[in-house]
């Protein structure tokens, strides 16, 4: 098991365990219910970490993290390559099917 990343909320750690899970990537989200403790836990502590469980899914996931952070910033709808449904450029995953967008048309 290995952490992927620390979140700033626990809305962002949900969003991209949805995308990591849609891709078949087992993960977790740790510190979940630490938020009640800040204030007499430093706040760098209570932050939402998602973990990876298989750690050969580690690199995939890493290459979803980073695709998803930069995905469609210009503005262009894409096709969804799994049911051809077009998708807005704010969706990263589709709104039809939910398959993550790995390649934008």
């Amino acid at each position: 098991m290995k952490r992927l990343i620390n979140c700033d909320s626990l809305f962002q750690a949900g969003h991209i365990k949805n995308i990591l899970q849609q891709a078949g990537i087992d993960c977790l989200i740790k510190n979940e219910q630490l938020s009640g403790g800040l204030g007499e836990i430093p706040f760098l502590d209570c932050l939402p970490e998602l973990w990876i469980l298989r750690n050969k899914d580690f690199e995939r996931a890493q290459s979803l993290l980073k695709s998803s952070c930069n995905a469609n910033i210009s503005g262009t709808p894409w096709g969804c390559m799994n049911c051809g449904e077009r998708n807005e450029s704010h969706f990263a995953v589709c709104w039809k099917c939910g398959i993550h967008d790995s390649i934008n048309t």
